[in-house]
C-alpha cells in the first residue's frame, strides 16, 4: 500500500480498511463464547502497528509539503518523511519483544533503535531495570495462577456466585477482577522486560541524568493498585494502546469538534477491535458512562467549599479509591463473560446495582449540588 500510494491520505484509508477488516474476518471464523487463543490476538496488535505506520508516514509527507506547524506534538513525534522498506516493515512488525501482546511502538522509535551505536550511547545497562520487570511479571504471573483456583474469569457465572449473598458478591468481586487483570499484568511485564533488555524501551535521561527506561511501558503498578476514579485506571493499565487510540482515533477526530462524540468513536473503535462479542461493546459503554460522571463530579468538587478544609483531599482520596476498588468489577463482568445471557444474569444477581447507581446520579447530584457550597464558573480566557 505504501509503496503504490505513498503517504497519501488514500493509503491512510487503504490501510485502515484492508487491516481492520482483515482482523474482522478473522474473528468471524474464530470467535465463539470463550476465549480463543490464536493468532487473532497478535493480529489485533499488528493491525494498529500497520494502521498507525500510514499515520506516520502520511504525517511526514505532511511535514515535508506543509512544515511542523500542520502537526500536533504527538505527529511530530511519530511522523517519518522516508517510506520504510519491506526489511524495516518486517522487522518492526515482528518484533518479539512487542509481537504477541504489545507494547505499541511507532515505527521512527524503532529506526532509532536500529541505529549503529544506539546501544553503546545509553548511559547505563537496561539489565536492571529488565530483570525488575520481568521479576514483577512473573510475581503476578503467579498471583494469576493461585488466583484462578478460587475465582475463574467465568466465575461471575458459576453456580458458587450465584449462591453466594449480595454482600458477598460485593466483597469477593473486588478480589476476582484483581485476579482477571493480574493475568493481563503479567505478560505485558514480561513483554516490557524484553524491551527494556534489548534497548527500545530506553527513552531518554530523567532530570538527574539517569536513564528513562519507560519508553514501552504498558502498566503503571502504582497508578492502578492507588486509582482514586477511573481515569487512573486508564492511564495505568494497557498504557501503550490507550496512547494509540489517543493519537490515531481520538485526536484524529478534532474536526468533528465534539468531545463526546470522539470519545464515542474511540472507544466503539476499541470495543471492535476486541470482537464482535457484545460483552466488549458493553464494557466499553461502561467507561463512557464512568468517565463522563467523573468529568462532571469532579468540576464540582473544584468548585466546592468543601476542598478548602485541611482534611478534604484524604477523605476524597480514600472513598475515590472505595468507589474505584468497589465498581471496577462491576465494569469488567460483560468483558470477561463475554455473552449476553451470562453477564446479564451476573448483573441480576447483584441486583442491577452498578446501573442503578449510575442511572440515579443526576438525581443525586441534583440533591447534593446545594450542599456542596459552590463557586460560580470562572469562565476560560481565550
Amino acid at each position: 500500500i505504501l509503496s503504490v500510494l505513498g503517504g497519501s491520505s488514500l493509503s491512510v484509508i487503504t490501510s485502515f480498511l484492508f487491516n481492520f477488516l482483515y482482523l474482522l474476518v478473522g474473528y468471524w471464523y474464530t470467535e465463539n463464547e470463550d476465549y480463543n487463543i490464536c493468532w487473532t490476538m497478535p493480529g489485533c496488535v499488528l493491525c494498529l502497528r500497520l494502521i498507525g505506520l500510514t499515520w506516520d508516514c502520511y504525517d511526514g509527507e505532511r511535514f515535508k509539503q506543509e512544515g511542523e506547524k500542520v502537526l500536533s506534538k504527538d505527529q511530530l513525534k511519530a511522523a517519518i518523511s522516508e517510506l520504510p522498506s519491506l526489511l524495516e516493515m518486517l522487522s518492526h512488525s515482528f518484533f518479539l519483544g512487542g509481537y504477541l501482546i504489545g507494547p505499541q511502538f511507532c515505527m521512527k522509535k524503532y529506526r532509532e533503535f536500529t541505529t549503529p551505536g544506539y546501544i553503546q550511547g545509553m548511559p547505563s545497562s537496561p539489565v536492571p531495570y529488565s530483570i525488575q520487570r520481568f521479576g514483577a511479571g512473573l510475581f503476578f504471573l503467579l498471583l494469576s495462577q493461585v488466583g484462578i483456583m478460587y475465582f475463574p474469569a467465568d466465575w461471575p457465572n458459576t453456580q458458587s456466585y450465584y449462591d453466594a449473598s449480595f454482600l458477598s458478591k460485593f466483597v469477593l468481586l473486588p478480589i476476582w477482577v484483581r485476579v482477571c487483570l493480574y493475568k493481563y499484568l503479567s505478560l505485558w511485564l514480561l513483554g516490557e522486560g524484553v524491551c527494556v533488555l534489548s534497548g527500545l524501551s530506553y527513552n531518554g535521561k530523567n532530570e538527574d541524568g539517569s536513564a528513562d527506561w519507560t519508553g514501552c511501558k504498558n502498566v503503571n503498578l502504582t497508578r492502578l493498585e492507588t486509582a482514586t476514579r477511573f481515569g487512573h485506571i486508564i492511564e495505568g493499565f494497557n498504557i501503550n494502546t490507550n496512547q494509540w487510540s489517543a493519537s490515531y482515533v481520538y485526536k484524529r477526530l478534532k474536526f468533528m469538534n465534539n468531545r463526546m462524540f470522539s470519545q464515542a468513536a474511540t472507544l466503539g473503535f476499541l470495543a471492535l477491535w476486541h470482537g464482535y462479542h457484545v460483552g466488549y461493546f458493553v464494557t466499553f459503554f461502561n467507561e463512557f458512562v464512568v468517565m463522563n460522571f467523573e468529568k462532571r463530579w469532579l468540576a464540582l468538587l473544584e468548585r466546592s467549599d468543601w476542598m478548602d478544609h485541611p482534611g478534604a483531599n484524604s477523605v476524597v482520596k480514600v472513598l475515590g479509591w472505595l468507589y474505584v476498588f468497589s465498581f471496577l468489577p462491576h465494569c469488567f463482568i460483560p468483558f470477561s463473560l463475554l455473552v449476553t445471557s451470562k453477564f446479564i444474569a451476573s448483573y441480576q444477581a447483584t441486583y442491577f446495582f452498578f446501573y442503578i447507581f449510575f442511572l440515579t446520579l443526576p438525581l443525586t447530584l441534583n440533591f447534593v449540588k446545594p450542599l456542596m457550597r459552590l463557586r460560580p464558573k470562572v469562565k476560560k480566557q481565550e
